[in-house]
């Protein structure tokens, strides 16, 4: 089994070394630049990449067809420059592959936003095919046989820190992305994924109003099916939370309980907002519903909210209401993930 890492890129000195360095050797680098005019092109070349030049032409998809049409390997995977592989990613690729040969797979894409760890769900791998093509000038998405792919959920992972509001500022891809989505958004006004996107984004900038609006059309579009749009809801909570609009939040987001009873970041989210509103009688069964759910692999998740963060919760309502016992019950199971602040509630409780 041979592998090709595809990556395109544009004056990415500074974060490139980090994502090249985390490929085993026998993997193939391919770089396609789009017209860095920093050391992006050296430092490629110096860490064993095969760079080729191709002029940027504000199509995402283009850039990535282009990128694979330089592989070689028997399978392509794809990696950003702001991302690494996991210590384990090559094993669980030949896992993968060896199980599941000529599927392409579902990578998780894990983030470090604002302290916390997101995971995303992303088409990274797939078999190195003329069939196998992406679409779309921005958020390109992989279509095979120009119908959007069927992918095998894996437990290959990629560490992505592109979405740091720090690092949008420093390189303005706020402008760039936002261009892009206008554009496409001509083509395709009810392209609900890329409206998820674009609320995002905007979130991620902390523009919680801007969100909201992209997240409504979301809605309204009613792709209940789509990977994307559970997740989106939640991120939609978030935001109406951060506008306080807390008891909107609620409204919106109870019906969904039942369509989605395995994604625990639904009844987290509903157990902060009972915070919010003090419907005390659904705080402690909204923590406890994510706990028995679990950490989910099924949807783009927080790290936590189905195991350490909804157990320090719950605890916290426990200790505040009295139940000393059940509060530390409760941060013992969240101080077994080292969660530090269980741990600091546990010293604090009498004994």
């Amino acid at each position: 089994m041979t592998i090709s890492v595809c990556m395109i890129v544009r004056n990415e000195s500074a974060q490139l070394p980090h994502a090249l360095r985390s490929i085993p050797p026998e993997y193939e680098k391919i770089v396609v630049d789009t017209g860095s005019t920093d050391d992006t092109v050296r430092v490629a070349e110096s860490l064993g990449a095969k760079v080729h030049h191709w002029a940027w032409q504000d199509d995402f998809a283009a850039a990535r067809n282009e990128s694979i049409a330089h592989a070689t390997g028997e399978y392509v995977l794809i990696l950003d420059a702001d991302e690494e592989l996991a210590e384990d990613a090559p094993a669980q690729i030949e896992a993968f592959v060896r199980e599941h040969p000529g599927e392409p797979a579902v990578v998780s894409i894990w983030n470090q936003i604002d302290g916390e760890v997101h995971r995303t769900q992303m088409v990274r791998l797939f078999p190195n095919s003329p069939s196998f093509r992406y679409q779309g000038i921005v958020h390109e998405q992989l279509f095979e046989n120009a119908e959007p792919v069927h992918a095998v959920p894996s437990d290959i992972s990629i560490k992505h820190i592109g979405y740091e509001k720090s690092v949008y500022e420093a390189q303005k891809k706020e402008e760039r992305y936002l261009k892009l989505y206008g554009k496409q958004l001509t083509l395709e006004p009810n392209n609900g994924y890329l409206r998820y996107q674009i609320g995002k984004l905007h979130y991620s900038l902390q523009r919680y109003a801007e969100a909201c609006e992209s997240f409504r059309l979301c809605v309204g579009l009613q792709e209940e099916d789509r990977l994307y749009y559970a997740p989106m809801l939640v991120m939609y909570g978030y935001a109406l939370k951060n506008l306080n609009r807390s008891a909107e939040a609620e409204a919106l987001l109870t019906p969904y309980l039942s369509r989605y009873p395995s994604f625990p970041d639904l009844p987290f989210l509903l157990g902060l907002l009972a915070m919010d509103t003090m419907k005390v009688q659904d705080i402690e069964r909204y923590f406890l519903q994510a706990l028995e759910i679990g950490e989910t692999s099924n949807y783009a998740t927080v790290a936590g909210v189905g195991s350490f963060k909804a157990a320090y919760n719950v605890g916290l309502f426990y200790e505040l209401t009295g139940q000393i016992e059940k509060a530390r019950t409760a941060y013992e199971i969240a101080s077994t993930y080292q969660y530090e602040p269980a741990i600091n509630r546990l010293r604090q409780l009498p004994r």
